[in-house]
């Protein structure tokens, strides 16, 4: 027997029940992980020239403090 939830819809009540598992198959399973993969590196890529800049930055302005 396959593991069953309900799910609250809109209205506050609970809807039909669902088998937990069976959304997805492996293939879109793997192509939904990659595109998440692909999506975390690219923010961390942004993060990082965030954060280079910054250094940068706060560099610059205690260069000028202790100037």
């Amino acid at each position: 027997m396959a593991l069953e939830y309900k799910v609250r819809d809109e209205s506050g009540g609970l809807g039909a029940p669902k088998k937990a598992g069976t959304d997805e198959t492996a293939e879109e399973r793997a192509a939904r992980l990659e595109q998440e993969n692909k999506i975390l590196k690219l923010q961390n890529q942004a993060n990082t020239e965030r954060m280079d800049f910054m250094e940068d930055l706060i560099a610059e302005i205690a260069t000028k403090v202790y100037e």
